[in-house]
């Protein structure tokens, strides 16, 4: 019989080590040992029913209503179910109506994101509209109401709640994004935390993402404007900076360049600089990235140069952007998606222009351009 964990179900022996007559999983021991005969049984925690409510600053459009009341009914009938919501439409907000049905049958509800920059962003958002109800915060150093009902967190902490524990409810966002997409240790144990039923959010759902859930779309923003559609400008790349000078000049707006590298951002900001043009540049090794995106908000920069940290969770009113040697193969169809998300987002501005920069049309882009249009097509 083979030997497997419990957890991540790992049975390659070569990450299976033998201490004190025990085998425990190394390909999971990052989220604290588990030992191969460890009995991983899970009981549902009930809570006293409480009297929750929610308030929004705006009116749900009739998508979103439509959505988050199908959310409600699945949940009812326990299932699954995907939410498919483009870039800026709004998809936090549709999941308010199935958390508070959850919360108030006594159910327990955990809201969970890859990066802990968002996750402090949602728990600020959803304790200025929540009322009555005690609400725990999650995140690399930091733990905060851990007993509490309704849990907010980064994926990477869900192993703290594996045993005896579990949730009613599980909403995962961002499940297209690093670290959680295509981690099967952390997929694991979402799967070992949902006690009860999951809604998973995305801009970008593959058909190997999808298994018996119902799958709901969003394909507009709440303004109902159609998403930017990318255009490409193909050349050579030693054109590359040259065209990059010339869209900046024709746009004369604020805009994010996307590049593949650090060494990218330092090229580009020394580069656009000497052409007398005001840039910063935004990575995971710059230290003031918030007062960056802060300066070009506030027009005293005209450009911010960044790697794909800022390809979600970022909004910047009337922002333009530009994808720098869109042919690396970091530019793939779900980045490129999210990257074009970044434009037109706010109702007083809700179109934009998005630019690929490239010396050839790859299968990234091109799925890019295909999705975004069938999006727009769509009549749901």
């Amino acid at each position: 019989m083979k030997m497997q964990c419990p957890r991540c179900h790992n049975q390659n022996v070569k990450q299976l080590y033998k201490l004190n007559g025990q085998y425990y999983c190394r390909q999971c021991i990052q989220f604290h040992q588990v030992f191969i005969h460890e009995s991983r049984q899970t009981t549902q925690t009930k809570y006293p029913p409480p009297k929750v409510s929610y308030t929004l600053s705006f009116e749900l459009s009739e998508m979103q209503k439509k959505i988050s009341q199908q959310l409600v009914n699945n949940y009812q009938h326990h299932l699954n179910s995907l939410v498919l919501a483009v870039c800026g439409s709004g998809k936090t907000e549709i999941v308010f109506e199935l958390i508070q049905y959850a919360l108030q049958q006594g159910d327990r509800v955990c809201f969970c994101i890859p990066r802990k920059e968002l996750v402090k962003e949602l728990y600020e958002r959803i304790s200025e509209a929540f009322h009555g109800i005690e609400i725990g915060l999650l995140y690399g150093g930091h733990i905060e109401n851990q007993d509490a009902p309704f849990i907010i967190c980064t994926m990477h902490q869900l192993y703290r709640f594996e045993n005896n524990i579990g949730f009613q409810l599980m909403i995962a966002d961002e499940v297209d994004a690093f670290p959680f997409y295509q981690n099967h240790v952390l997929q694991e144990i979402f799967q070992h935390c949902c006690q009860g039923n999951y809604v998973k959010l995305s801009a970008t759902f593959s058909i190997e993402d999808i298994h018996d859930e119902e799958m709901l779309v969003m394909n507009r923003r709440y303004h109902g404007y159609d998403l930017p559609v990318p255009r490409m400008i193909i050349g050579p790349q030693w054109l590359h900076k040259l065209t990059l000078i010339f869209i900046i000049q024709y746009l004369q707006k604020k805009i994010i360049v996307f590049v593949p590298s650090i060494h990218d951002v330092e090229v580009l900001t020394t580069y656009l600089a000497r052409h007398h043009i005001r840039t910063l540049g935004v990575s995971s090794k710059h230290t003031q990235n918030q007062k960056v995106i802060q300066a070009l908000k506030d027009q005293q920069i005209d450009v911010i140069v960044s790697t794909t940290l800022l390809e979600r969770g970022i909004t910047i009113e009337d922002v333009q952007v530009i994808v720098y040697h869109g042919e690396h193969a970091l530019f793939d169809e779900r980045t490129l998606i999210q990257i074009a998300g970044r434009v037109g987002r706010k109702p007083h501005h809700p179109i934009g222009k998005v630019y690929i920069i490239t010396s050839t049309r790859t299968q990234g882009i091109s799925k890019c351009i295909q999705t975004i249009k069938r999006l727009n097509m769509m009549n749901v």
